[in-house]
């Protein structure tokens, strides 16, 4: 029997462990030719077993309590709880009396928030009345359409139980794996509404675990051998990993049970195997001529973020060829003769339908996303007749981007035609030169000068804001300055949408638009570690009030209404904020440039560019710095590079025209399909799929693909661009291969490998395929190695360009499966890992971080490098800019003074009281007295907490016992004092008067334990005026507002 693989070639089938005949398809005669292939027929075969014969290690089971359980049959979010506090040394199982349980029946909503409550038994009237948290009825909306079974998870239906275009797979569930003597355990954190990708919405939340490995055991070699040996037990649920990626283990529950049935209501029934689930995603037998390697990192397709748009018919779903340069012949091509690489065409009708999903206020002309086995950028279709609004909706993979063969697609689960949007095509800037980028024009002789005026320019302009404090709207213009120094609008707005914020355009926005420019969205397709997310879109102490953001806490010091020349500790705050953006600058070498832009990528759809030309058109106007002209096309010489720079010819010269075929192409930057190669693979060695796994460069294996940003930058800047000189392309050392381990397995050789094995080696040397991710690849090594070369030998040495590639090929290491060999390594780590350049030593000589005594390296050359000369220049500037910050503390207030609007509800409170007793009435005097000795003890419990040594955690986990002791003073401060007597006082009042009394005593005290109080006693005196917070978390000054205000303060100046 013969079948048919994701290019259409036949190939044998060699059976063996996995090998398993295919299912029945009638090829459908009137299927267009450029749909999926067609595939055999179906025999009767047991199903091998993956995932099944490993260790057991249990989470958080118990087989007495599993009983018990099952018989309340309680929400999942609920045992998800139990569990939690289990593995968190919180109660234990024997605690778990069916008594208790029976207060946990009900709905995720109605029980999983009271958990701790009712274990505890600290259940009181006024547990009840908590409104319901988001994370309980998302888990109840996904758990109904699980049991609905209709694929609602998947999107693309409508409403569902208040959700405006539902979908599923929001949830994220993590456990953090920790030493437990010689071995390890799971400690599960507490879920959270984050982002969602296609495994989960298939499968439900619920059924997703992610194992997070800390930095701590990052190089332990006896975790990947935990992970890949075990299958974890949850409550009697049995989680299977099935890939890691970046210091994350992705597990998934399969349909086996320990000590626990099959529960129907619970959708159990639904579950998969491991096996079922590795032939849904990426099938063996179709893909078995993929490196095992590369086979592997394909879960990650599945996982990228993303949001669920638009649903394709199998009809309309056309596989096509690339374009490749006119000067090749036969053969199989390298990948820089691949013109098209990465990058598909989309109809008109499928863009209008994406731009009404998302709420898009114009169609894009791109997207970034996932559909059945592809990934990359599909782009507006050329044809006139593919371009209209209406008709069904059709869209073109290219060979480059069908990473698996999924079978054809009218047999294909439904998960497979939905196209999951990634991003769309949006322009971000300006954009910021790095220590790469800057390195690259200096060698390409842009001079040292230009960039050294380069960072004092935006160096200034980001300080002046912060340090302007005089006129009337000042505190607004620092306000803003803090705003975008912190990003805090659009952070909060992150916070708030989760994974959607790349889907949505956000990040970095347009140049000139209301918003201004805010930060690139770094948030890649895995998203796996980021900052989590609270439950209040700000996150604040919940007692006090206090922002945990210095950059928060300094704008809501500023809304209150206090100025940093007559309030010390606001003064400090914006002293930090200053002090931050100086080291960044200093450290990262940030350097903005005005005329720029960062854009995706696309290659001409009608090939009318010539070689060497490029074509970029706006949606909105751009205003050229310069001369204040407004454009929406780029003309003239630019230069383009994709980050980072390693190599010489990494930064291209090129002409930016304008041809009227692509007038209608906006927000992206056409490349030509002319010429030798790809202009994309000369930057990095580049494609056009946008994505996580981005920049493809030809070394000496076919197609080596990297991880880097997904945007290209485009300058256009004069005295940069007429400066510089491109470099001839940078080809990779002939004898490259020699350094790496080059025996690379196939599926059909691991196949044949693991047949001779026992069912129980096999099974986990399979679980150790999926988990490749795991394997350290020494990138990040080769990255400081790389950098020591270009700082000891020169940018363009050979030395440096041969650790460039280095870099890149263990970028790609988990891919390919090449490995660095032990003694090329060792040779590597001796010749250039021992010393440190002085700039890397330098930028952290006056800032914060901790000091770095490693020898310095000497350079072979007598001339000055780049980075050291923008490192001095920047320590000077930092030094004059700290030194006239600290010169404006001379008009501030003696640190014992305190305002006199923060003291005034005490002191106030304090005469009303004296002025009671001499009438003969005490009640007042009683309640201030209870409520100063209440303050009076949380004072001195805040005193000896602050007096405790920070202790530093070694599990990265535990939290520090100081932090804990200011928490509990902070939260017994927010309790109420028990009067014996009545309250004379308004409930308001005696919060105002507790506050103000707090902070008499100190003013550290006081902002630690009410911050949110003192700032409303402030806001009040000086005329706030009160609104809903959620009103506060968007609030911004547009640009518009800005300039004028600023147009206005010169003129006070003046």
């Amino acid at each position: 029997m013969s079948f048919i693989g994701s290019m259409g070639q036949k190939r044998p089938p060699e059976p063996g462990w996995w090998s398993l005949p295919l299912p029945s398809v009638k090829t459908a005669p009137t299927a267009p030719a450029m749909n999926a292939p067609q595939v055999g027929t179906r025999t009767k075969h047991r199903p091998p077993e993956f995932g099944v014969q490993l260790n057991i290690v249990h989470i958080a089971h118990c087989e007495r309590a599993q009983i018990v359980l099952d018989q309340q049959q309680l929400a999942w979010g609920t045992i998800y709880e139990l569990a939690r506090g289990v593995t968190r040394g919180m109660w234990t199982f024997e605690d778990m009396t069916e008594h208790r349980l029976r207060q946990l029946k009900g709905s995720n909503v109605q029980a999983a928030w009271k958990v701790a409550a009712v274990i505890k038994d600290e259940m009181g009237p006024s547990s009840a009345m908590r409104a319901p948290s988001e994370i309980w009825l998302e888990y109840d909306r996904e758990q109904l359409a699980i049991a609905e079974d209709k694929g609602r998870g998947l999107g693309t239906m409508g409403d569902w139980e208040g959700k405006d275009n539902w979908y599923g797979g929001k949830i994220q569930q993590v456990a953090r794996i920790v030493r437990a003597g010689s071995s390890f355990k799971l400690e599960l954190e507490k879920p959270e509404i984050r982002r969602s990708h296609r495994f989960a919405r298939f499968l439900g939340s619920r059924h997703i675990l992610q194992i997070r490995v800390p930095a701590s055991l990052k190089y332990d070699t006896e975790v990947p051998k935990f992970l890949e040996s075990s299958k974890f037990v949850l409550c009697g649920r049995v989680f299977v990993p099935f890939h890691a990626k970046e210091g994350s283990v992705y597990l998934f529950e399969t349909n086996e049970n320990i000590d626990r049935q099959t529960n129907s209501g619970d959708g159990d029934g639904h579950r998969l195997t491991l096996h079922e689930f590795v032939q849904w995603h990426n099938p063996l037998r179709l893909n078995s001529k993929q490196p095992i390697s590369k086979w592997s990192t394909r879960w990650a397709l599945g996982l990228s973020t993303s949001v669920p748009t638009i649903k394709f018919a199998p009809e309309n779903i056309f596989f096509i060829d690339d374009q490749y340069a006119g000067d090749w012949g036969e053969g199989e091509r390298p990948v820089e003769k691949i013109m098209t690489d990465g990058c598909g065409f989309i109809s008109g009708a499928a863009l209008t339908a994406i731009m009404r999903v998302i709420q898009y206020p114009g169609r894009p002309t791109a997207v970034q996303g996932r559909i059945a086995g592809a990934k990359g950028m599909w782009v507006l279709h050329p044809d006139p007749e593919y371009q209209v609004s209406d008709g069904p909706p059709k869209i073109w993979i290219r060979n480059s981007q069908n990473k698996i063969n999924c079978g054809p697609l009218h047999k294909v689960d439904a998960a497979h035609r939905i196209f999951d949007l990634v991003a769309p095509s949006r322009v971000t800037g300006p954009s910021r030169l790095s220590r790469d980028t800057l390195v690259n024009l200096a060698h390409n002789d842009v001079p040292t000068g230009i960039l050294k005026e380069l960072m004092a320019d935006g160096l200034h302009n980001e300080v002046h804001q912060l340090t302007e404090w005089n006129g009337p709207d000042s505190m607004l213009l620092v306000w803003r300055a803090v705003e975008r120094a912190g990003r805090v609008v659009i952070c909060r707005l992150r916070r708030r949408i989760t994974g959607q914020a790349r889907a949505f355009g956000l990040g970095q926005l347009r140049p000139n638009e209301e918003l201004g420019d805010e930060i690139d969205d770094d948030d890649d397709d895995v998203a796996l570690d980021q900052p989590p997310a609270a439950s209040d879109p700000r996150s604040r102490d919940p007692h006090s009030g206090q922002p945990t953001s210095l950059h928060e806490s300094v704008l809501e010091l500023l809304q209150a209404g206090f100025h940093p020349l007559k309030f010390d500790p606001l003064f400090c705050k914006l002293q930090c904020v200053v002090t931050l953006v100086l080291d960044d600058y200093v450290k990262n070498c940030h350097i903005p440039v005005k005329e720029s832009l960062e854009a995706y990528i696309i290659p001409d759809p009608y090939g009318v560019l010539e070689e060497g030309q490029i074509h970029f058109r706006s949606s909105q106007l751009i205003t050229d710095p310069e001369s204040g002209t407004h454009m929406d096309i780029i003309t003239g010489p630019v230069l383009v590079w994709r980050n980072p720079t390693r190599l010489p010819s990494d930064v291209q010269r090129v002409t930016a025209v304008s041809h009227p075929k692509l007038a209608s192409y906006f927000d992206v930057i056409v490349f030509p399909v002319k010429g030798k190669r790809s202009l994309a693979s000369y930057l990095g060695g580049g494609d056009y799929d946008g994505g996580e796994l981005l920049l493809v460069r030809t070394y000496f294996f076919p197609r080596l693909v990297m991880v880097f940003e997904d945007t290209v930058v485009l300058v256009w800047s004069k005295n940069l661009v007429e400066n510089f000189n491109t470099a001839p392309l940078c080809e990779a050392p002939v004898d490259l291969r020699n350094d790496f381990e080059q025996e690379v397995e196939h599926l059909l050789d691991f196949d044949r490998r693991v047949s001779k094995l026992s069912d129980k080696e096999a099974q986990t040397a399979f679980q150790k395929v999926l988990l490749l991710g795991l394997a350290e690849t020494k990138h990040g090594l080769y990255s400081g190695f790389h950098d020591a070369a270009v700082y000891e030998h020169g940018y363009g040495s050979t030395k440096a360009v041969r650790l460039a590639y280095m870099f890149t090929t263990c970028l790609d290491a988990s891919k390919t499966g090449l490995r660095v060999k032990r003694h090329v390594f060792e040779a590597d780590r001796t010749s250039c890992g021992s010393c440190k350049p002085y700039y890397k030593v330098a930028a952290l000589k006056k800032s914060d971080y901790p000091r770095e005594d490693s020898p310095l390296l000497k350079r072979v050359t007598s001339s000055s490098f780049i980075l050291d000369d923008l490192v001095d220049e920047g320590n000077r500037l930092r030094d004059e800019f700290v030194k006239k910050y600290s010169s404006l503390r001379s008009s501030l207030p003696r640190a014992s003074d305190r305002d006199a609007h923060l003291t005034s509800p005490y002191t106030s409170a304090s005469y009303r009281a004296t002025q009671a007793v001499h009438v003969g009435f005490q009640g007042l005097q009683a309640n201030l007295t209870v409520a100063k000795k209440h303050v009076d003890k949380v004072y001195q419990d805040w005193l000896r907490a602050i007096a405790m040594q920070k202790s530093a955690s070694s599990s990265g986990r535990s939290s520090d016992p100081k932090q804990e002791q200011i928490q509990k003073a902070v939260q017994y401060f927010a309790r109420r004092p028990s009067f014996q007597a009545v309250l004379f006082f308004s409930e308001e009042e005696l919060k105002s008067i507790m506050a103000s009394y707090a902070y008499t005593l100190s003013q550290s005290f006081g902002f630690s334990v009410a911050f949110t109080e003192l700032c409303a006693i402030k806001a009040r005196v000086r005329g706030g005026i009160l609104f809903e917070d959620k009103f506060a978390q968007v609030m911004n000054i547009p640009n518009n507002v800005l300039r004028a205000l600023t147009q206005a303060q010169d003129g006070v100046d003046d």
